[in-house]
């Protein structure tokens, strides 16, 4: 993209950002009158205070009808005192028997009757607290960024309660205002707006007018007013906690020496606070944090030559974050912080954040994490050390010598900073900086010639610096917008040198480049598009604080869209997308690495049930990751698939929903065409509000092109088809006794194998010139690569929340492999779970007590 162009386009949308103003709501005041007695939380409203409250109650339809009338009235009202934001929604019902009160745990916010309060109390138009209570009285909280992303990583500590009458049912919350940033200033004006949500009629009701067809919902939100003489709160929050566990594990590491087993008690002693250092700046901290009670990952299969992206879990790295997600959200290329990669193999020791406003429209968020943590790489198994010791590494720890990791802890540091600046209304430009530090010196070429087990810990350290500037433009209706992204890194300590999958040699210091942008019509009823383009150098490298699925491509895309969130004739909302892209190589040689093209289309039934149909096809180009590091391109696979899927109205007792895919893989040189498949469905039984069950089923039939078995040498490889079968079977168990005392139990079961045909060599010259299938030679070769993997995840938590943000839990996890095929035996053709009860096993129990204390 040329440099005039672009800033051209900036200036131009800069512009018209700068001349954006509000939505809808611009109009709307609706007033908070401060209190004149207690208000007591508890659903009923029977203080005179709110008796003398004004009343709003000129709700309108945000789904399925826009604009037109509810079908049930609504009431609001809002008071305020010094501490806290006191709001009460009266839900009137004509058919209250017909209310849904499913429950959950905090935070998992179940398909029900219930409503949203939406605040920004800065009032910058671009963030939102959300806070969300059932008619069950469960309670989850969120937050709206860049003004129309949402997540529900934040969380705060507020309280909220609801009672039911013959005419409805009531919901009354108290927000401290010590969770709101907002200015100093004596008399306060804030967005704000309520949703209601009507289940059995699957209808959105808001108090100010808001579709589904805008892109966005901050700008777009009316204005609490009669806030004076505030004073933001300089809170302190500390919740230590402690944790004591038991985990039976086999005694050696070797899996095939699944007994005898030890049993390892060990104790953790940790604490989270957060403060607030002026109005608009908090500070957030964690020592020694312990996620004991975050879910396992899920098992999959991975056979691509891309890393698989997981979602954060731990509570310290969802909460607050939305400063440091990229811009266009989740799903975006080229991600700079990517907080999975901290704490997940060595111990964090603390973190902490620094997260708000430094001046009017400038938001500023800085985190930093030191992990580190004793190991013992020459222990004896044989003779386990059973003597309990303190480490400075991790000394808020207490545990047995022999549960130390035999792999090398490195420690590291990582520091992520971000700054984001108001354009106009509703635009923003920004910047982040991330550095994944290592805390040991360099690694010599001798060391790095030893075996890696054998490698001293700055050799097996990797690191990185990157930095980007990005900017986030759209026009005052959210309609059109561009945004877009331009990164650097550079390469810090580890080996002197390393060679990526597609044959491009990484050194110390090296740096690379890399950016995208999206441009388009992003809102409105009917038609939108959008177009775009990625680009990485061969040298970009964001993986040691970030995630970046590849590098050393051109990557333009472009789609045009059908949307009518309102609905088209009888349906409640249809959609149907068109896009396609290609991508070719940055390294100078311009290889295609391929085009893509997809359809897909959702409708939504007059029943509020959801059937779709998708397909696609991946054709042409050259895979230049799947041998290994040689820089030798081979033939891709073409294939073309569709898809048909189908959710049932969630309102219901039993729901269920899911696809099912079939794909057709094409000629691929001497290996014939073939079918795969994956059907992944899913179903939900609700019996009673208080109790949940969830049951999917996956299967999935992958065959394959010839795929890399074997580097030979002189440009030479070994390479065979692989099919591939997968079964998944995940049971979710929820019971609530009340919305603060839940016991869930998650299950999954996951069997794999695959199974290897024909050898073939395919050889390049000593230019790397690309391998066609059609090349391929037959060759003898013993099967030694076919594969058979069971493995089993229990999880069950009892959560008690037994005052305001103070908690215990009690945690049994257990996970089993199974026991490996002996040498000189194939592996089964079976998903049936051969050798599960025979593999390793680790079982561990853990209570966690945790104190919640603010002032």
């Amino acid at each position: 993209m040329p440099r005039e162009w672009t800033l051209i386009t900036g200036v131009v949308w800069a512009g018209i950002a700068s001349a954006a103003v509000e939505g809808p709501g611009r109009n709307q005041f609706l007033h908070a009158a401060r209190t004149n007695g207690p208000v007591v939380v508890d659903g009923r409203l029977d203080e005179d205070t709110w008796a003398k409250a004004p009343v709003f109650d000129g709700f309108v339809q945000r789904f399925p009808d826009a604009g037109k009338a509810p079908s049930e009235r609504t009431e609001l009202r809002v008071l305020h005192d010094d501490r806290n934001l006191y709001v009460a929604i009266t839900c009137h019902d004509s058919e209250p028997a017909l209310l849904n009160h499913n429950l959950g745990r905090r935070d998992s916010d179940p398909y029900s009757d219930r409503v949203k309060v939406l605040v920004d109390p800065t009032h910058d138009h671009r963030t939102a607290y959300v806070f969300t209570v059932n008619a069950g009285g469960v309670q989850s909280d969120g937050l709206y960024y860049d003004d129309r992303n949402y997540t529900t990583d934040w969380d705060g500590v507020w309280d909220a309660a609801v009672s039911s009458h013959d005419k409805g049912w009531v919901a009354e919350l108290a927000i401290p205002l010590s969770l709101l940033r907002f200015p100093e200033a004596s008399v306060q004006t804030w967005g704000f707006s309520v949703r209601r949500d009507i289940a059995r009629r699957n209808e959105e009701l808001e108090t100010v007018l808001n579709p589904r067809t805008s892109n966005a919902v901050v700008s777009r939100l009316g204005h609490l007013t009669g806030l004076e003489n505030l004073r933001p709160q300089r809170a302190v929050e500390l919740v230590p906690y402690l944790a004591a566990r038991t985990l039976a594990r086999p005694q050696f590491s070797d899996a095939a020496r699944p007994w005898p087993r030890l049993v390892d008690p060990s104790m953790d002693l940790g604490l989270d606070f957060r403060m607030a250092l002026t109005s608009n700046l908090a500070l957030t901290g964690t020592l020694n944090p312990d996620f004991g009670q975050v879910e396992a990952d899920e098992l999959i299969l991975n056979l691509s030559t891309f890393e698989t992206f997981f979602p954060e879990k731990r509570t310290f790295f969802t909460q607050g974050m939305e400063l440091f997600n990229q811009v266009g959200g989740e799903g975006m290329p080229q991600t700079l912080f990517y907080s999975r990669r901290i704490g997940l193999g060595t111990p964090i020791l603390g973190a902490a954040k620094l997260t708000g406003t430094v001046a009017q429209g400038v938001e500023v968020g800085l985190l930093d994490a030191v992990v580190t943590g004793p190991w013992q790489r020459d222990a004896d198994e044989a003779r386990p050390d059973r003597n309990v010791s303190l480490y400075l590494t991790r000394p808020l720890h207490l545990g047995p010598n022999d549960a130390l990791p035999m792999e090398p802890e490195v420690p590291m540091n990582y520091l992520a900073a971000v700054v984001r600046g108001k354009v106009g209304a509703s635009s923003r430009v920004g910047g982040m900086v991330t550095m994944a530090t290592p805390l040991v010196g360099g690694c010599s070429r001798e060391d790095a010639a030893l075996d890696e087990d054998k490698q001293p810990v700055p050799c097996l350290a990797r690191g990185g610096n990157a930095a980007a500037v990005d900017f986030d433009l759209k026009t005052a209706d959210g309609k059109y917008g561009l945004m877009g992204q331009l990164d650097g890194s550079q390469v810090v300590g580890g080996l002197p040198e390393r060679t990526l999958r597609d044959g491009t040699v990484l050194r110390r210091g090296d740096t690379g480049f890399g950016g995208y942008v999206r441009a388009g019509k992003y809102g409105g009823e009917g038609f939108r598009w959008d177009v775009g383009y990625d680009f990485t150098s061969p040298r970009l490298d964001l993986n040691p604080s970030g995630f970046l699925r590849t590098q050393n491509e051109h990557a333009p895309r472009a789609a045009l869209r059908y949307q009518r969130p309102n609905g088209l004739g009888p349906l409640k909302s249809y959609s149907a997308n068109l896009s396609g892209g290609t991508r070719w190589t940055t390294d100078g040689r311009g290889l295609e690495r391929g085009s893509w093209i997809n359809f897909n289309t959702v409708a939504q039934l007059p029943s509020f049930d959801y059937v779709g149909l998708e397909t696609g096809a991946n054709l042409g180009g050259w895979n230049v990751r799947e041998l290994e590091g040689s820089g030798v391109p081979l033939e891709n696979e073409n294939l073309a698939f569709l898809a048909l899927i189908a959710e049932s109205n969630e309102n219901r007792p039993v729901s269920a929903g899911g696809y099912v895919l079939a794909a057709r893989h094409f000629q691929a040189g001497p290996v014939a065409p073939s079918w795969g498949w994956t059907a992944d469905l899913y179903g939900t039984v609700r019996p009673h509000p208080a109790l949940e069950t969830r049951l999917e089923l996956l299967l999935d039939r992958t065959t394959t092109a010839p795929r890399f078995i074997e580097d030979l040498g002189d440009n030479r490889f070994l390479l065979s088809p692989l099919l591939s079968d997968t079964l998944s079977l995940t049971l979710r168990q929820q019971w609530v006794v009340t919305p603060r005392l839940t016991l869930q139990a998650y299950a999954q079961l996951f069997t794999a194998y695959g199974t290897y045909g024909t050898y073939y060599e395919g050889m390049s010259d000593a230019r790397h010139s690309p391998i066609r299938f059609s090349s391929l030679v037959p060759v003898e070769h013993e099967n030694t690569d076919d594969f058979h993997d069971v493995g089993l995840n229990l999880n069950v938590v009892l959560r008690w929340e037994y005052r305001l943000g103070s908690t215990l839990y009690v945690v049994y996890t257990h996970g089993q492999q199974r026991l490996p095929v002996a040498d000189g035996v194939r592996p089964p053709r079976t998903l049936m779970p051969h050798g599960l009860l025979a593999g390793a096993a680790q079982d561990a129990l853990m209570l966690k007590w945790s104190w919640y204390w603010g002032v």
